[in-house]
């Protein structure tokens, strides 16, 4: 009887110790700190992680707590690419997926509300399902925000912003932040001017640029290549050299819209003639 007890107690005390191990592995990573998502690192990546908007590359395998698959972009042989933080996905992908570094594989658990809910997704995935998918960060970008899609000014939302506007050319707007070459920090800078007119106060275009796309109070990562910031010549005053890509950590802290012209009174009218001969 003892025996039995002492190898009961030895089995018992060897799941517990199995199951702790296990249950320390796994990270709540919701925003809710509810449970939600659980994550378990299989391999460390290293780096930055993205950020709200920011388009990622992934592979992934879904599967069902009892092990079936129901999707897996390694079958189609095609990385899976998203816009991270924009809806476009399940909830348990966009609040977990931004905490994963480039290399990084983990696990992502999920509960129903957090996966598809009380409906499931018929006919591979029950009601109320809590699902498992295995997740490979491959890369991610920030926002091309030129016009010619070249990525040279790309933006990642640090902190988001509100309303839905952009300021527009001509805009009236306060902007600060942090201008790094590398690991080093070469700028410090907060300034009022006019959109379009920066360069007479001595501001890049790719500030300029990125400033088209924000919202009033955000602040974002903005990655300036050199065409779009000192050139080839750089900035002796800033100590930034020649063809040096920039990182601003620019804040857009006030915005006043230009008026269109259907908005003016005379006055106005008659001064934006005056500017526009």
């Amino acid at each position: 009887s003892s025996g039995i007890n002492a190898e009961y107690g030895q089995h018992y005390f060897k799941q517990i110790n199995l199951s702790s191990i296990i249950t320390s592995a796994m990270v709540d990573v919701s925003k809710a700190q509810d449970g939600g998502i659980l994550k378990k690192i299989l391999t460390e990546g290293s780096g930055d992680t993205p950020c709200s908007g920011n388009e990622v590359k992934v592979h992934y395998t879904g599967r069902l707590l009892d092990g079936t698959v129901f999707d897996s972009s390694k079958d189609r042989d095609e990385l899976f690419t998203f816009k991270v933080g924009q809806g476009s996905v399940i909830k348990g992908w966009d609040e977990g997926i931004v905490t994963m570094k480039r290399g990084e594989v983990a696990i992502l658990t999920c509960k129903p509300e957090y996966a598809y809910g009380a409906a499931g997704s018929p006919p591979k995935i029950p009601p109320n399902s809590t699902l498992e998918f295995e997740v490979e960060m491959h890369d991610f970008f920030g926002e091309d925000c030129t016009t010619n899609g070249d990525a040279g000014v790309t933006k990642s939302i640090v902190v988001e912003g509100s309303g839905f506007a952009n300021p527009r050319d001509g805009a009236t707007v306060t902007v600060s932040w942090v201008m790094h070459h590398m690991d080093r920090e070469l700028e410090k800078r907060t300034v009022e001017f006019t959109l379009g007119d920066g360069s007479a106060h001595g501001i890049v275009q790719g500030v300029e640029i990125a400033l088209l796309k924000m919202n009033k109070g955000e602040t974002a990562k903005v990655t300036v290549k050199a065409k779009y910031a000192y050139g080839n010549v750089g900035n002796a005053d800033l100590a930034v050299p020649g063809m040096a890509d920039l990182t601003y950590t620019l804040t857009l802290e006030k915005m006043e819209q230009p008026k269109y012209k259907y908005e003016m009174d005379g006055p106005e009218k008659i001064k934006f003639a005056e500017q526009v001969k």
